[in-house]
């Protein structure tokens, strides 16, 4: 698609996030509003970028202008958006965030009246829209409310999970989660929770774990990491270990799933999860890179577990998207009722070894012939191998699987000296 990549609009604020686009989606979603008949009201929300405002200020005045009332959330979490969403039947939620990205880029993400992020469909018609020749109907120009009042709602749902009190760390990534975390865990210790707009991932949250692990190893304590709008968990042991998506579900199909059911991963889940939850006779179902995708696939084969490496997880009985807070808390009410340790939840998972090297593009990348005949042929040696262009950054991604961690990183120096000498 030609705006909307794995995640929503996303990019660089002021290059290929810019006015035009803003101006184009707000005449698109007007438009869409009034095909679809929905109530004239958007509910919006954004994580702790400074550019928020911004983008917030350019795509209103198009829709204020077309009759479309505004509810402002302010700085929250996606999953928060999403649950109010739901709660109070928004016909759209629109999401400011850029999630693990650096501060400099931002984007724009849309919630369904379920909580569920729109579908591919949905997208497309909205990308039609935007680079079509408009006719909208005159309307009266609407109001923009302040609506922060609605998140209390989600902090009292997220008290409600919450069983126990335990003593752990939370790196909140100086994100849209920051304020939220200090409610739902008043007495636990924070890192990387004093946003400015302009800190937002920087070295902190779940994909920068350093300062938490060494925290964790100080303390003692496990640790629970967030991205930037809180749809993604990983968690650190007491010894500094990192207790990544996989292993996360493994823990929860564990208290979740029983024989006969099915977890969903992706093409990414590491192979050791699939032998491992196989024990049990749970079986993977494999979707494509994306919570939007995994969830797609929970839906069909009537899963309430799903998720990814990245810490994506959907617990489909409490929510329709990623929640990366109540997925800690869903964890802490496992370690404190099982009296185990994470090592201890974690025994019977067979880790297999993936290696990952990021390529910048600087173009359209093609798997040619010969690409896709090396891959067979190291695939015929019993590893797994998979190439594909980021969704959401202008990188080709490379991922390489096997037991032997020697095997393949030598693969992985192979394809990376193929490609870039393509």
């Amino acid at each position: 698609m030609k705006y909307f990549g794995t995640d929503g609009i996303r990019g660089i604020v002021d290059n290929n996030l810019n006015c035009t686009i803003f101006k184009k989606l707000a005449k698109a979603l007007a438009k869409f509003y009034e095909l679809k008949g929905y109530k004239k009201i958007l509910l919006v929300g954004n994580d702790s970028r400074i550019s928020s405002d911004y983008i917030l200020a350019n795509v209103a005045s198009g829709l204020l202008k077309y009759g479309i009332e505004i509810h402002n959330v302010g700085v929250c979490s996606s999953p928060s958006l999403a649950f109010i969403a739901q709660k109070f039947n928004y016909p759209l939620a629109m999401m400011i965030s850029a999630s693990h990205n650096p501060h400099e880029y931002n984007g724009i993400k849309f919630f369904n009246s379920f909580g569920e992020k729109i579908s591919e469909q949905t997208e497309v018609e909205i990308e039609k829209l935007m680079d079509g020749h408009l006719k909208l109907k005159s309307a009266n120009y609407a109001h923009l409310i302040d609506a922060h009042y609605l998140l209390d709602y989600y902090v009292l749902f997220l008290k409600q999970q919450k069983k126990y009190n335990y003593p752990c760390l939370f790196d909140c990534a100086n994100g849209g989660v920051s304020e939220i975390c200090k409610q739902v865990f008043s007495a636990n210790e924070k890192l990387n929770c004093k946003p400015n707009g302009n800190n937002i991932n920087l070295n902190a949250g779940c994909t920068h774990l350093e300062m938490l692990k060494s925290a964790c190893i100080k303390n003692h304590m496990v640790g629970f990491a967030f991205d930037g709008d809180a749809d993604r968990l990983i968690a650190v042991t007491e010894n500094g270990e990192i207790v990544d998506g996989d292993k996360i579900l493994f823990i929860l199909s564990n208290h979740y799933l029983h024989a006969g059911d099915c977890l969903v991963g992706t093409i990414y889940t590491n192979m050791g999860l699939e032998k491992s939850i196989a024990k049990n006779k749970i079986k993977l179902i494999r979707a494509n890179v994306g919570d939007k995708n995994v969830y797609n696939e929970m839906k069909t084969h009537s899963s309430i577990l799903g998720g990814e490496n990245s810490g994506h997880i959907i617990l489909k009985h409490l929510s329709n998207t990623g929640d990366g807070l109540l997925n800690a808390i869903s964890l802490i009410n496992i370690l404190v009722r099982t009296k185990l340790s994470f090592a201890e939840l974690l025994k019977g998972y067979e880790q297999y070894c993936q290696v990952n090297l990021n390529i910048k593009l600087q173009g359209k990348f093609e798997l040619t012939a010969e690409l896709k005949n090396l891959i067979e042929k190291y695939s015929k040696l019993n590893t797994r191998i998979i190439i594909r262009p980021s969704g959401t950054e202008p990188v080709l991604r490379i991922m390489v699987e096997d037991k032997n961690k020697e095997k393949a990183e030598k693969i992985l120096e192979n394809l990376k000296n193929y490609i870039k000498n393509m």
